[in-house]
């Protein structure tokens, strides 16, 4: 006869879903804190299960690699940070100053060549007018030793006097005399500008030398302050290295919840870098169910559906076709269903606390990972 009374009775369509609380927000979901580096354990400062405030600290590890071990490690970078940079400076004021006497020197360099070059052209000019003595002097002495023969000639036909002739003998040796000179002339001249031109040589030579010397000490200088720069980034690197690392030994909590499965290690053993230390459960204020619905039902699924929850752990009356007479189950509502299916072929959706009705239990009751059944509630009929 109930039986005969229930099939008359109105019952809803329902699809049948497992799934976990969990929180919708990543942020909000446990979180397992691994060690940021190899260290040996100093001290705990929370126990299993407490409760803990962001930035509160946890754990302290002593760093146990050999080039962060020494104590007074960052006092000692930051000398020899100074050092380089003093010598740096050091070396970029005397490239700067040797730009400087670079500068000086290209000008003297320039001045000093251009005197020795006006000095070589006045003895070119010199050599010119000995060179046109010479010529004349040459013609005067050709004139005067062919006057002196026809003298001699006239002179033994009587024509001309002998006084005559001694005036012509005078007139030749000094035109020989003149010829000499400016002979003379002409070598020393010659000679002159030959010297002035070695010496214009020269001073250029030392000078183009001592350019060079100059910007060989610049070029060395500026090598010294590239190879401090480089000495200085390596050390600043080293340094942000080493501050990272204590900071890292000093692990605390990364939001507000509750620590739990911590590892079983004491003061003064071992963990090695991504070793798991201990989980912490956040307080979640995003609280919702992920539940997974077999391929023949997710065409039924879309967001905004009503579903009936079972939390495990608390007494429950279910009676899926009859919601409103089930006892001990919270409502919910679905926030988002996947596009696709996971591995297993199933469709995952998440499933909310139902804003206009009864809240769900305190997380001190109900914790993420708690295992839930859902009845996804369809048409009545």
């Amino acid at each position: 006869m109930f039986i005969l009374i229930l099939a008359f009775v109105p019952w809803t369509q329902t699809i049948t879903a497992q799934g976990q609380l969990s929180a919708y927000s990543p942020a909000e979901r446990p979180q397992a804190i691994h060690a940021p580096i190899e260290g040996r354990i100093a001290a705990w400062h929370v126990n299993e299960g407490m409760m803990v405030k962001k930035e509160d600290l946890i754990l302290e590890l002593v760093d146990v690699d050999p080039k962060f071990l020494a104590p007074d490690l960052l006092a000692r970078l930051d000398q020899s940070i100074q050092a380089l940079e003093e010598r740096r400076e050091t070396m970029l004021a005397r490239a700067d100053f040797l730009d400087k006497q670079l500068e000086e020197m290209t000008t003297l360099t320039d001045a000093t060549t251009r005197s020795a070059e006006s000095r070589v052209e006045e003895a070119s000019g010199r050599i010119q007018s000995a060179v046109q003595r010479q010529a004349a002097a040459k013609v005067a002495a050709q004139t005067a030793h062919l006057n002196l023969q026809r003298s001699h000639i006239l002179e033994a036909e009587g024509l001309i006097s002998r006084r005559e002739l001694e005036l012509a003998i005078q007139a030749e040796a000094a035109a020989q005399a003149e010829q000499k000179a400016s002979e003379a002339a002409f070598q020393e001249v010659s000679q002159s500008r030959q010297a002035l031109t070695h010496g214009r040589e020269q001073i250029e030579a030392e000078l183009v030398q001592r350019i060079l010397n100059i910007r060989s000490q610049r070029a060395a200088a500026l090598g010294e302050a590239a190879q401090a720069s480089k000495e200085l980034a390596d050390l600043a690197l080293t340094r942000s290295n080493a501050v990272q690392r204590r900071t890292a030994s000093r692990i605390a909590a990364p939001m507000d919840g509750t620590v739990v499965r911590m590892a079983r290690v004491g003061a003064g053993e071992i963990v090695k870098q991504g070793d798991s230390l201990f989980t912490i459960v956040p307080d979640t204020a995003t609280r919702a169910v992920e539940m997974w619905a077999e391929p023949l039902d997710a065409p039924l699924l879309r967001p905004g559906r009503k579903v009936r929850l079972m939390f495990h752990g608390i007494p429950t009356i279910p009676l899926p076709s009859w919601p409103e007479l089930m006892a001990g189950t919270f409502d919910g509502i679905i926030l988002v269903v996947d596009q696709a299916p996971d591995s297993h072929n199933r469709f995952r959706f998440w499933v909310a606390q139902d804003p206009e009705a009864d809240a769900w239990p305190p997380q001190s009751q109900i914790r993420q990972g708690t295992q839930v059944m859902g009845w996804v509630l369809l048409n009545r009929v």
